[in-house]
């Protein structure tokens, strides 16, 4: 039999969060090499379906990939139903449990434990931080108390869990950078001119600093994609164009056709340590120049993609003057070879800590193509 991995993240579907295509995109990878993958989803509307889910984040069905969704979109009902679908999920042959939803890995504790494999995926760590509940830190103990194994999204977050848990650790933290799929690589084409940068337009990102940076001589014309201008009130957009969510599978066209892609962060805890852009991956995978923020985050992601120098300018976070030049240098490059960091590499190299061959409750892993 081929091993099973219960997804254990409880996304809207359809939908485009960071977290939803990390986690789908991920299902199918381990489903491409053989594994039966189950991801249990809330509805987004009465007629969502998990076709509809898989196809807004450009991904196709494959042998494998289990997507269920919730059959009402009411709290209760949906709440019912995931408890049900996981307890029927954890009834079956011992397989892994590949948890990002550390409640409700701690709800059904009996049902995995010395049954299955319970693999943390953390990204960040709520305990300590300011106005984090008094109960953060005993979830997070009760889950390690759960789990085989954990794996980090980025160096900042494993180096946050040692120094928080410590001995309650299952063993070593492996680090493991996001990524993006194989298909959306592009070949430099010829560009619109625009310069652009694609996420949510959230304050503690370093979007003022772009903002001002727009306002300097020989810049733009600047884009951000996938926000609103009511997302950042008080900050003077002028020199920017603001376009509204593009569908996933329709950005790394528009990401090819630019000029430069830029990536803003802020000098902060989230943008000096704890993330791992899923945008920089789709960056990457086109020829465009690329400004990036000179932070340790992006060098490590760098290094996980085995991305070079090649076509990539730094910035100081929170320095509009550095980021104008940093983007007037970029408009000045050649375009760059795409690099490609794919979910399958990521899928890959997780394979082993879910599927260890010491373990003795997990079925074999699939042979690897």
């Amino acid at each position: 039999m081929n091993g099973r991995i219960l997804m254990l993240y409880r996304p809207e579907l359809p939908g485009q969060r960071a977290q939803t295509i990390q986690v789908l995109h991920m299902a199918r990878a381990f489903a491409e090499r053989g594994f039966e993958v189950t991801v249990l989803g809330n509805r987004r509307d009465r007629t969502a379906t998990p076709q509809a889910a898989l196809r807004a984040l450009g991904i196709s069905a494959c042998p494998g990939l289990h997507v269920q969704l919730a059959p009402a979109r009411q709290r209760g009902v949906a709440g019912a139903w995931f408890r049900l679908q996981a307890y029927r999920w954890s009834r079956g042959q011992p397989g892994v449990v590949f948890a990002r939803d550390l409640e409700r890995l701690v709800d059904g504790a009996t049902w995995w434990r010395d049954r299955h494999r319970v693999v943390l995926e953390v990204h960040g760590r709520t305990s300590g931080d300011a106005g984090a509940p008094a109960s953060a830190f005993d979830l997070e103990q009760a889950a390690l108390r759960l789990a085989g194994g954990v794996v980090a999204n980025c160096e900042g977050t494993a180096d946050e869990w040692r120094e928080t848990h410590g001995g309650a650790l299952p063993g070593p933290i492996v680090v493991q950078h996001n990524g993006t799929a194989a298909g959306r690589r592009r070949a430099p084409v010829e560009t619109d001119g625009v310069v652009r940068a694609v996420g949510s337009l959230r304050a503690f990102k370093g979007w003022h600093t772009l903002a001002e940076a727009a306002r300097m001589r020989g810049v733009g014309p600047i884009e951000l994609v996938g926000g609103r201008r009511t997302d950042l009130p008080g900050v003077d957009m002028l020199g920017l164009a603001v376009r509204e969510a593009v569908p996933f599978p329709e950005v790394p066209d528009l990401l090819a056709s630019s000029s430069v892609l830029v990536l803003p962060l802020s000098d902060n805890r989230f943008g000096r340590i704890l993330t791992s852009p899923l945008k920089l991956f789709d960056y990457l995978a086109t020829g465009v120049p690329l400004v990036l923020p000179d932070l340790p985050s992006i060098s490590h992601a760098l290094l996980a993609a085995g991305a070079d120098a090649s076509g990539l300018e730094r910035y100081q976070p929170g320095n509009a003057a550095s980021l104008a030049r940093a983007i007037r240098r970029a408009r000045r490059q050649a375009p760059r070879s795409p690099v490609m960091r794919t979910w399958q590499h990521r899928a890959d190299a997780l394979i082993p800590l879910l599927f260890p061959p010491s373990s003795p409750l997990a079925p074999l892993a699939p042979q690897m193509a």
